[in-house]
């Protein structure tokens, strides 16, 4: 039974020029395989994979985001140590959009808050009497079921939205 090969080993084996491959033992292909696969995988804390259908080919994006194992040589050499800024930049660009969202959501429950008030008061059977300043006398007055008191025309039914 053969041992299950690593795909990344392969890709190397293969790219290697046919004068150093044939020159390795299947003994020592098979050390290769055995070692890459009993090393341990990449665990990151965050490790989100999306793909994005486009005509043609398309393209995928992956966000990872760990514990990081580099040193600071390693991050030196690399020219990635300069995080620091990129770091303040995506997390001030959150801080806006969360500021944003939380006020454009705010003004949201505020509105609706508003909205429940003024139903609650529609709803309510509330009287707001007020006086007609067209009704001159008694008589005008009660034909228009409304009612006389000290010399004016009172409407108990006006509505407080008119």
């Amino acid at each position: 039974m053969a041992a299950p090969q690593h795909p990344l080993v392969k890709r190397i084996i293969e790219q290697l020029p046919p004068a150093e491959r044939y020159t390795l033992s299947d003994r020592q292909i098979e050390s290769l395989h055995r070692a890459a696969l009993s090393l341990p995988k990449a665990s990151h804390a965050i490790n989100l994979r999306w793909t994005v259908p486009f005509p043609g080919k398309g393209f995928y994006l992956v966000l990872l985001a760990g514990q990081e194992r580099r040193s600071r040589q390693r991050l030196m050499k690399d020219n990635e140590f300069k995080v620091l800024p990129r770091i303040i930049v995506i997390l001030g660009a959150i801080l806006g959009c969360t500021t944003i969202f939380g006020l454009a959501y705010g003004q949201r429950m505020l509105a609706r808050s508003q909205q429940r008030l003024a139903f609650s008061l529609e709803s309510q059977e509330t009287v707001h009497p007020t006086v007609v300043p067209f009704k001159y006398t008694r008589e005008e007055c009660e034909t228009s079921h409304r009612e006389w008191k000290d010399g004016q025309c009172v409407d108990y039914e006006h509505d407080h939205t008119f």
